[in-house]
């Protein structure tokens, strides 16, 4: 694996005597592909490779972003009648506790800005107090924390509060996150090449398929 600072090349090979290289600058591929899964487009950016960096950021970015709009909404606040408070991203948590085993999280996890703050909420298993960070990306109440988190809601009340909008942002996120586990695989390893010969005997294929239906055709 070549190290900072090194290039990875593609070779397309005209025929036995002729050759020419096209070289595609990778710099650090396991940087990248870190930087890929921590923030979409960043390690195409890194690479220098701006139009995929371009077309991989937008399109996982639009898709998380509209996904965790759709999973968010306000509630009143803990202990207060007129202050709202934010639950965001309540369609993106990370839990594998008996009853409540979130497979959907497993493509989520693909994009590291959504992931990270998932797994600390999860870790920490904190109350609801009204701030954001105390109910951003944080799994439901199950019944066994009705002492240790009674402000958080239950998945039946996320349900009721997002309705057909909690499964339409899990599909968006779920979706962004497969999206920029290409993006990681294609930091990591580089475009595909197709060799020369390799379209050359593809013509050649086609042209003797075309002509034997003719012939068929004929006869």
């Amino acid at each position: 694996m070549p190290t900072k600072g090194e290039r990875t090349t593609c070779e397309k090979r005209h025929d036995e005597t002729n050759s020419s290289e096209l070289t595609i600058e990778l710099r650090n591929p396991v940087a990248a592909g870190a930087l890929a899964w921590l923030l979409p487009g960043a390690g195409h950016l890194y690479q220098r490779r701006y139009f995929k960096a371009a077309i991989y950021g937008l399109s996982v970015w639009l898709l998380l972003s509209c996904g965790i709009w759709m999973g968010s909404f306000r509630a009143p606040a803990p202990g207060s009648e007129d202050k709202t408070a934010l639950y965001f991203a309540r369609n993106v948590y990370c839990s594998w506790r008996p009853g409540d085993r979130r497979l959907a999280f497993i493509p989520q996890a693909c994009v590291g800005v959504m992931a990270l703050p998932a797994i600390m909420q999860a870790r920490a298993r904190r109350d609801a107090d009204g701030s954001f960070w105390s109910s951003a990306f944080a799994p439901p109440r199950l019944p066994s924390d009705a002492a240790s988190r009674p402000n958080q809601p239950t998945a039946n009340d996320i349900a009721a509060r997002l309705h057909s909008w909690l499964d339409v942002g899990v599909i968006y996120t779920v979706t962004a996150g497969l999206l920029n586990l290409l993006a990681i695989f294609d930091a990591i390893a580089g475009p595909t090449v197709v060799r020369e010969e390799e379209k050359s005997e593809k013509k050649k294929k086609s042209k003797k398929d075309k002509k034997s239906g003719d012939d068929a055709a004929a006869a």
